[in-house]
């Protein structure tokens, strides 16, 4: 019993320390920080064991207990109410595809990235991709687009592994798999060098969009020259939306579009003079701006960044999620106040390590709420 009691309060450690890196990890803060502070939280997990010398035995007696609180309470209860969450009502269907890149292009996929080794581990899924057809039904959905199609791709993070190889094959079968939707939607994380920015053109240039192709930055496209992420997406055909919102013409229909690449870029965007009456579609690259989206009457919102967590264990799903909520947002629909917000998984990672979470495409077709899949 003694030894049992000892596991759960080092998994409730874990659990404090870990939603602490997942806090920092949400926030605006430098690489200078974040990265001694992972490691950091590495060190202080494993050394858990270490508390139980601790000269104050009542601060030990104390420590421990939150953390079997911790471990043996509320991350329970927590992942329980994750299995019992309901999916919004506006999510009419989704259907996933996968497709195996392996057997197909083998070592080719590894390309020559910083952290080429990771997809070469056991039991890794990095070339593994779903091709997910998703059905919503937004509230203010205005008729004329009923069937109206969008692709969704995020944190494609070119910097070598995956290969060119593993991006063109998606390209090919996103446009072999799916028509050309109305909207391209790009949410952001496209390069993790400089040297990768020749990548968007040819990779991301090939998509076609009936209405317009949109796009905005990530958080790691920050620290590679923006301003050049920004004209080279421009170049291949995209409106770079920034921090800030235009009114557009989609199927004769005028929409207000979004971009919040917030909290990296700032300030957020203002839409104090947009129109209080047209649809809102806003591409945000972090979910963490979901209750902005609420307070600014945000209709859909389409989100990457949180990878799903990359690492997904059986049961309790995902661990690690740059996120200050966390786990709340890693993946799929969710929906409050007439918002809704779609989570994609990315398409890789500047670690591209992947277990149980597969890297992902999204098509969206829209319904009229009474509409049906």
């Amino acid at each position: 019993m003694l030894y049992f009691a000892f596991a759960i309060a080092w998994v409730g450690h874990a659990c404090i320390w870990t939603s602490v890196l997942n806090q920092a990890y949400g926030r605006r803060l430098p690489k200078a920080v974040l990265k001694p502070w992972r490691l950091l939280t590495g060190a202080l997990i494993l050394a858990f064991p270490l508390v139980l010398l601790a000269p104050d035995f009542i601060l030990v007696r104390v420590y421990s207990l939150v953390g079997i609180f911790f471990g043996g309470v509320l991350l329970p209860l927590i992942t329980v109410a994750r299995w019992l969450r309901k999916p919004p009502e506006s999510l009419l269907g989704e259907i996933t595809h996968t497709l195996d890149l392996w057997p197909e292009l083998g070592a080719k996929l590894h390309g020559d990235g910083k952290f080429s080794w990771a997809p070469r581990l056991p039991f890794t899924c990095a070339y593994r991709v779903d091709f997910t057809d998703v059905v919503l039904a937004p509230a203010r959905l205005p008729p004329e687009w009923d069937g109206l199609t969008l692709l969704l791709l995020s944190d494609l993070h070119f910097h070598g592994t995956p290969s060119r190889a593993y991006f063109d094959r998606i390209i090919d079968e996103i446009q072999s798999r799916w028509p050309v939707p109305d909207l391209v939607c790009l949410a952001g994380d496209y390069v993790d060098t400089d040297s990768h920015l020749s990548w968007i053109g040819p990779v991301l240039g090939r998509l076609q969009a009936k209405e317009a192709k949109l796009a905005i930055l990530g958080n790691h496209d920050e620290h590679h020259r923006p301003t050049d992420v920004r004209g080279e997406l421009a170049a291949a055909g995209y409106h770079v939306l920034g921090n800030g919102w235009e009114e557009c013409t989609i199927r004769g229909v005028k929409c207000v579009a979004v971009g919040h690449e917030g909290p990296w870029f700032y300030p957020p965007p203002d839409l104090t003079t947009a129109p209080a009456d047209g649809f809102r579609l806003c591409l945000s690259h972090s979910p963490d701006n979901f209750y902005w989206g609420i307070a600014h009457h945000i209709d859909v919102m389409l989100c990457g960044h949180v990878h799903g967590g990359q690492i997904r264990v059986p049961v309790l799903g995902s661990i690690f999620i740059p996120s200050i909520y966390g786990r709340r947002f890693d993946q799929g629909a969710f929906e409050k106040s007439g918002t809704l917000m779609l989570v994609n998984r990315g398409l890789s990672g500047k670690e591209p390590l992947r277990f149980r979470c597969h890297p992902q495409v999204m098509r969206v077709t829209f319904r009229a709420a009474s509409g049906s899949v």
